[in-house]
């Protein structure tokens, strides 16, 4: 009787111990956050939004630099191209910023246009330099090693024949390309995007024949 006693007793108190807790458990949870708190946890809150702001940020460029790669790749493949150019190189590593309306490589099927342009200045095509235009021959395409596409081939058009290289980067759409004259010591680099014949905005000069 003693033992169930003690037992009843130590039952009892922990009941209501339990329940003195829950109680001031549900007090300390309801209890209002002082101003402090409350900016505390709306920095943090905040740090936390931009954290997932930047991150979402971050892949939505790569899919775009991805899907900009695909469409270039494809359109290497189908011989349906334009490298316009922002930048030009001379063989000696001095740079030009340019147009790249005017500045560029368009490969269709078997034909080829290489224009090197200036604005301000009529030149030979009529846009300040050179219009290279004619049939391809000797086209290599393979991929390289940064998951792009690399291009050699030969144009031959009526003031020269010249050796085009071009690399497509494996990261986006970007490309660098090289243009070397077979009869003539020269050669001229671009850099620039590669799109879609269908979505390039180009300006052909004028080409001797």
């Amino acid at each position: 009787m003693k033992n169930f006693l003690s037992s009843a007793l130590t039952f009892l108190l922990l009941i209501t111990f339990m329940g003195s807790f829950s109680a001031f458990a549900q007090e300390a949870q309801e209890k209002p956050l002082t101003e402090k708190e409350q900016r505390k946890l709306a920095r943090k809150k905040a740090k936390e939004e931009r954290k997932k702001a930047k991150e979402l940020a971050k892949q939505q460029a790569k899919a775009e630099e991805q899907a900009r790669l695909a469409m270039a790749k494809q359109a290497m493949q189908d011989q349906q191209f334009v490298l316009q150019a922002n930048q030009v190189y001379d063989r000696y590593g001095n740079v030009a910023q340019v147009t790249n309306n005017i500045n560029f490589i368009k490969m269709e099927k078997e034909n080829c246009v290489v224009q090197l342009g200036f604005e301000g200045i009529v030149g030979y095509n009529g846009v300040g330099g050179i219009t290279l235009d004619g049939k391809i021959s000797e086209l290599e395409v393979k991929e390289n090693e940064y998951g792009g596409l690399s291009m050699v081939f030969n144009v031959q058009g009526s003031i020269m024949q010249a050796r085009v290289r071009i690399n497509l980067n494996g990261g986006d759409n970007w490309a660098d390309a090289s243009v070397r004259s077979q009869t003539e010591n020269i050669e001229i680099k671009f850099r620039g995007n590669i799109v879609p014949t269908n979505l390039s905005s180009v300006f052909q000069g004028a080409t001797p024949y």
